[in-house]
């Protein structure tokens, strides 16, 4: 693979972002060739795009159909929760307002299940949870729905249990929020992210019309670039956050960005794309549900 903009692009996880950012309103389903074409456009070799899908079959985000002979790659129904599951955190990530209440989730796996716990804490920190000991972790958002149908779907509810409760001790809120999360760290990678898009946008914005390809390509590494944040930032209510927090105005840079890009960037994964046969009215209606996911105001 090669990088573009200084990193390199994961292949599974580019090809997941395609599906949320495209592939779901067309069906849900693309040619193989179709998606080596757009990977490939993105600096990823044919090698291991083919491999990323392999694995991501696997592990069952994706499934492998046939529509009138011909291949295609399915988004399942696990891979639809999850794509559910990152769009508002990524276009409308709203920091709610704190209840005053703790969600405690302590957790018990077998040592004989290590890649389960190993798994669970993944799964955890991509939710937003903070680790307060090696197995008991909290948060101030409300978790306990979504953490449940999350961890049942992968097989993990039966070693968790979870509680709602109020802090009964003395020690201040920021004190435990810096016990369980480390907010220093998200807060220098929005630095870094202001700073690499604000230089980037300004070179595409004076080029003289950008090809499709070059904003398609921009707007993908503007969407795997916030999409860190999703594994980073636990979106802690606005009253738990430190002064100067950076996350909103990383959002209004990639909001701004990701519109300027949009329809260039469409316009180039519609030449690409092969799925099955579909109507002239249901390509239409592709064309505005991709259109239509739009970041919103804070």
């Amino acid at each position: 693979m090669r990088a573009h903009g200084g990193f390199t692009l994961n292949a599974r996880r580019t090809i997941f972002e395609l599906y949320f950012d495209y592939i779901q309103h067309y069906g849900s389903s693309i040619a193989p060739r179709s998606l080596l074409r757009l990977t490939s456009e993105l600096g990823i070799s044919p090698s291991a795009a083919r491999a990323a899908l392999c694995r991501l079959s696997k592990q069952g985000w994706l499934q492998r159909n046939t529509d009138d002979g011909r291949a295609f790659y399915l988004l399942t129904s696990v891979g639809r929760e999850r794509l559910e599951e990152v769009r508002p955190r990524i276009f409308s990530p709203r920091h709610a307002t704190w209840d005053g209440q703790w969600t405690i989730l302590t957790y018990s796996v077998p040592k004989r299940l290590g890649k389960h716990r190993d798994r669970l804490r993944r799964e955890l920190t991509f939710l937003g949870w903070g680790s307060m000991t090696p197995a008991t972790w909290i948060s101030p958002n409300s978790l306990v729905e979504v953490t449940l149908r999350h961890l049942s779907l992968r097989k993990l509810d039966q070693y968790v249990q979870l509680f709602r409760a109020r802090q009964a001790s003395a020690q201040s809120h920021s004190a435990l929020i810096k016990r369980c999360y480390n907010l220093e760290a998200v807060q220098r990678h929005y630095a870094q992210f202001i700073k690499t898009w604000r230089g980037y946008r300004r070179t595409i914005v004076a080029a003289s019309s950008p090809s499709d390809s070059t904003c398609f390509v921009a707007k993908m590494r503007l969407l795997y670039g916030f999409g860190d944040f999703l594994y980073l930032d636990p979106f802690l209510p606005s009253e738990l956050l430190p002064t100067g927090w950076l996350g909103y105005e990383a959002w209004r840079l990639f909001r701004d960005a990701y519109l300027s890009l949009m329809e260039p960037a469409l316009a180039y994964f519609e030449n690409c794309f092969e799925g099955p046969v579909r109507t002239a009215q249901e390509q239409r209606e592709s064309r505005l549900r991709a259109l239509d996911q739009t970041p919103t105001e804070i």
